[in-house]
């Protein structure tokens, strides 16, 4: 009797922490036993200070909120800084990553695309920041959206107008399987710190439960994982690409650079940092990214 209540506890309690661990994963907000636990912090303090500022700096910037609603139903919320002052004909369209939110990515870089002339826009994507949705797409929801964003901003500011597609970890996972759909208008994508599928980059983490997990995730959110491997977008992709990794990246291992960039046919660049974690490039050589950006610039966006 005693060895069954015990087996039947063990069970019981590996349910708890399977469910609390695919909260942790790909629920909005996490797992609020595992998330104290779990969460620990990758980068210098630095690099939080230089990153916290600039996101707020951007939150006072004046702005536009826009809205959308995605397929799927959501309320989805994007932000339009006309900070460059091209009145929305030359706009960089930042995409955020992993449990994050629209200004702490693209505050960093307010200040290079606007001293270029560029306005910026960015969006909340699904589960994220102000935008609706409980689960996290792993680029497949993501993408989909980016794509409906893109036509709601040559809708708003007219066919001739020039985007950069920049993406950071999970939204650089976003923009390179959005490659093969974009429309003209952008005329280059930086995908900086991405994955070249999500499967790999859970599977490592979540070991003997990402089976499992998989199937539950599609389950209960449709989100199909087998259809996060950027390579197979890349395959069919024409714009030209900068792929930018931090040779120190241990959160989306460096491999994951190389191997996309090798993997990629079109016109290409890279920018791969040593002694930069993940993405850090910004912060450790803000110099380098913007020469990079400017010699990419320079070949593909038009005076």
């Amino acid at each position: 009797m005693k060895k069954r209540y015990f087996a039947l506890a063990a069970l019981g309690g590996l349910g708890w922490l399977t469910a609390e661990l695919y909260r942790y994963v790909f629920v909005r907000g996490g797992s609020r036993i595992l998330n104290p636990l779990l969460d620990k912090k990758g980068h210098a303090e630095d690099y939080y200070a230089h990153r916290d500022s600039a996101a707020e700096a951007l939150r006072r910037t004046p702005q536009e909120h826009l809205t959308l609603r995605s397929k799927r139903g959501e309320l989805l919320y994007g932000h339009y800084i006309p900070c460059g002052g091209s009145g929305g004909k030359k706009l960089a369209f930042l995409v955020h990553g992993y449990r994050s939110e629209y200004a702490e990515n693209a505050g960093m870089y307010l200040d290079y695309y606007a001293s270029r002339g560029f306005d910026v826009f960015a969006c909340d994507n699904t589960a994220h920041g102000a935008s609706g949705g409980r689960y996290i797409g792993f680029d497949t929801f993501e993408s989909e959206d980016c794509l409906d964003w893109l036509a709601f901003l040559r809708e708003r500011f007219g066919e001739d107008i020039q985007i950069v597609l920049h993406g950071f970890s999970l939204g650089a996972a976003t923009v390179l399987s959005m490659s093969d759909r974009v429309p003209e208008n952008v005329r280059f994508i930086v995908e900086d710190s991405g994955f070249a599928d999500a499967r790999l980059t859970l599977g490592a983490s979540l070991g003997p439960l990402y089976g499992p997990m998989s199937a539950l995730h599609r389950a209960v959110s449709g989100c199909n994982l087998a259809e996060s491997d950027v390579r197979a977008h890349l395959a069919r992709a024409t714009a030209p690409i900068l792929f930018v990794h931090g040779e120190d990246d241990s959160t989306v291992p460096f491999m994951n650079g190389p191997m996309l960039y090798r993997a990629y046919r079109g016109k290409k660049d890279c920018l791969f940092t040593p002694d930069a974690k993940h993405i850090e490039t910004m912060h450790v050589a803000p110099e380098a990214y913007r020469a990079k950006l400017d010699e990419v610039m320079r070949k593909y966006i038009k005076a």
